[in-house]
């Protein structure tokens, strides 16, 4: 399970569980839209293009209001790690629909996002026509992991002097995308790591962007998506123009 997504005020749910949560009335402009229903509407464009889900992890807030997603898929599996999308929307009005295009770092469990979410052109909309959207919305994301995969690449291959590292820690924290109590873990998961944390041990920007993946973990589900996205912007890991 991907443990950033379990919090006091989240649960974290299976797909079973996640048909028993009705959505609210529909009225004449909206439409909410099940999110048994969303999840089954992306399961089936994924497949029409031979991907599976390999692992999937729900969490819902807000009664049941609001749904975060981390699906980890079949394509792009590497020794290091494989394609995952991630999802967040609310059937309160609170949150558009949006998917984040990332990648799970196998051995820490991590999650990195682009900085850039792909919306559904439409909010629930009484003509909000759910799987052309979903179609769309995942050939969006196929194009953009290509891109994402490219940035992750040439972040591995950008070594980073300590003084820089110490610099874009600070600018983080000061830009506030993490809470200051994570940084003694940041710091000291990217400045001293134990020799298991493969993923922080070169002193690249992607080390760096690791080191604080790593802490995110701890957060929940909400500040969680927003933090994992926000260090995708930080760290160049921008998948539009």
């Amino acid at each position: 399970m991907h443990a950033h997504l379990a919090h006091a005020n989240s649960h974290l749910v299976t797909r079973d569980q996640l048909l028993t949560i009705a959505p609210p009335a529909s009225t004449a402009t909206w439409r909410p839209i099940a999110h048994a229903d969303l999840i089954t509407a992306i399961d089936r464009q994924l497949q029409v293009r031979g991907i599976t889900i390999q692992a999937e992890t729900f969490a819902i807030q807000r009664e049941g209001a609001r749904l975060f997603a981390v699906l980890d898929l079949s394509i792009e599996r590497s020794g290091e790690f494989c394609a995952s999308l991630g999802l967040r929307t609310a059937n309160d009005r609170s949150l558009a629909l949006e998917i984040a295009v990332g990648v799970k770092v196998f051995v820490c469990d991590n999650l990195a996002f682009s900085g850039d979410l792909i919306a559904l052109r439409r909010k629930h909309t009484a003509r909000f026509d759910l799987n052309a959207d979903i179609s769309r919305a995942v050939d969006r994301y196929q194009a953009h992991l290509r891109t994402l995969q490219a940035q992750i690449t040439a972040s591995q291959q950008s070594p980073l002097a300590d003084l820089e590292a110490k610099a874009l820690i600070v600018d983080a924290f000061r830009q506030e995308i993490l809470p200051i109590r994570y940084f003694k873990a940041v710091t000291e998961g990217y400045y001293a790591p134990s020799p298991d944390m493969t993923d922080v041990l070169p002193r690249t920007r992607w080390g760096l962007h690791n080191a604080f993946t790593r802490c995110v973990r701890q957060m929940a589900p909400a500040p969680a998506f927003e933090a994992t996205t926000a260090l995708g912007q930080f760290f160049g890991l921008r998948t539009t123009n």
